[in-house]
């Protein structure tokens, strides 16, 4: 299962996350919360991509007069998905031993491996 990068809703980002590690880990109460704080992150960007969408990637906003600059939405959503990637990464299931999370970590990868 993929998460739709589009999802803007933090509860259906966190069904879909839950879903994607269950498949391969055993969760803990702390993978839980770092799934918890990864959704909010990934909704809030998805949101900020429909904003930039919206608006355009050049928005006027300079210093002069008619100047256009990088939409601000473009920065802190890759802001987003970089923090929601690293907190992604520390997910490491249940057990014990060097083979404990390794499986996390690839999914991240997979998932998030062009978009941070």
């Amino acid at each position: 299962m993929i998460v739709d990068p589009t999802l803007k809703d933090p509860q259906a980002v966190r069904a879909a996350l839950i879903s994607l590690y269950e498949t391969e880990l055993d969760l803990e109460p702390g993978d839980l919360v770092a799934i918890d704080i990864a959704a909010a992150m990934l909704a809030r960007a998805a949101q900020l991509d429909a904003v930039v969408k919206r608006e355009g990637q050049m928005i006027p906003g300079g210093n002069r007069a008619g100047m256009f600059v990088l939409h601000p939405g473009i920065a802190q959503a890759q802001t987003n998905r970089a923090s929601a990637a690293g907190h992604l990464g520390k997910i490491r299931g249940e057990g014990e031993g060097p083979k404990r999370g390794h499986n996390a970590r690839d999914a991240v990868g997979a998932r998030w491996g062009n978009r941070v």
